[in-house]
This record gives C-alpha cells, sequence and structure tokens, in this order.
C-alpha cells in the first residue's frame, strides 16, 4: 500500500511538473489610436489598429463597426505593410498573415482605416472577432493559439466646420445685445 502511495505521489508531481512546463496560451490587447484633434464634419481622418502581442503571431482577423455610421463611414482599409493582406469572407478585408516570420511586440500596427466624417456627434468605435461565418477572423499564435482576445472599444467625436461655429458665436453676441436692450 504504501508503495503505491508513493507511485502515486509521484506520478502525481510529475503530472504538475509537466503541466507547468507547457507554454501558457497568450492574451492579446487591441486597440484603436484615434487622432489626436476631433475631426471636423466633411474630414478624411486615419485610425490605426494596433495590437500588444506579447507572443509571436502568424495571422489575425477582425471586425470593425462604427455605432452610429451617421457620423462617420469608412472609405478605405490598409492592412499595415508587415502583414501580408488577407480576404475576408465578410469583405472588410480586415486580415493579415505574417510570412515568413511570426510577429509580436508592444503597439504592432495591423491596419489603418480611412473615415470620413459626415455629421457632428459623438459615436462608438467596436474591434470584434465574433463572426463564426469568417474563418479569417481571431489570432494565430505560432503554433498553439490564444486563449483571449481583450478588445478595447474607442470613443469619436466629429465637431461641426469652423465655420459653424463662427455663425453660432456671432448668433449669440447678436442675441446677448439684443437682451441687454
Amino acid at each position: 500500500m504504501l508503495m503505491q502511495q508513493r507511485l502515486a505521489a509521484v506520478l502525481a508531481f510529475g503530472v504538475v511538473v509537466l503541466a507547468s512546463s507547457l507554454p501558457a496560451k497568450a492574451t492579446a490587447t487591441v486597440s484603436l489610436a484615434l487622432p489626436s484633434q476631433s475631426p471636423v464634419v466633411g474630414e478624411l481622418f486615419e485610425i490605426q489598429i494596433v495590437a500588444d502581442l506579447s507572443d509571436a503571431v502568424v495571422g489575425w482577423g477582425l471586425d470593425f463597426s462604427i455605432a452610429d455610421d451617421l457620423v462617420a463611414t469608412v472609405t478605405q482599409v490598409e492592412i499595415d505593410s508587415a502583414w501580408i493582406a488577407v480576404a475576408t469572407v465578410d469583405g472588410d478585408g480586415l486580415a493579415g498573415v505574417a510570412f515568413p516570420d511570426s510577429i509580436s511586440g508592444t503597439e504592432v500596427i495591423l491596419a489603418t482605416i480611412t473615415l470620413e466624417a459626415l455629421a457632428e456627434g459623438t459615436t462608438q468605435l467596436w474591434l470584434s472577432d465574433e463572426n463564426p461565418a469568417d474563418v479569417s477572423e481571431g489570432f494565430a499564435l505560432d503554433p498553439t493559439g490564444f486563449d483571449s482576445v481583450v478588445y478595447k472599444p474607442a470613443s469619436l467625436t466629429v465637431v461641426p466646420e469652423p465655420a459653424t461655429l463662427t455663425v453660432l458665436g456671432w448668433a449669440v453676441l447678436v442675441l446677448l445685445r439684443r437682451h441687454r436692450r
């Protein structure tokens, strides 16, 4: 009986050592880098999709969405030159592969999206990989895949044209003068 207990303890210890020596899956954090100033109605502007990749990635794919598409709309998607662009099932073009080497690091640029500011307002911008019909979505870790991907949403505010602000300012001044009389 004592021999069986010792054998069981040695086996259990071996399993723990083996499990702890297996590589852990990684977490990728993906976010949007917005322009430093709010875009003006009618203006084209760029945002970048950036990722913090602690482990080497051989490919990725994701979706980008705008909560209120009356505030801004996508005009162009460009995959960063470190990646090879891949056609996607959903047609948004947001997928890339690294060849012949994998890529890792902080603030790795995945893509640049050009948007047009359509109307004054604020909207949320979202990233995800939750389209089950699109097998090009997600992150492929070299060689085992990511345990989880954290997508950070962003908020975009589009401001009125400067001429609109000037007219509004003059209107306020006229109203104040009339009110004083």
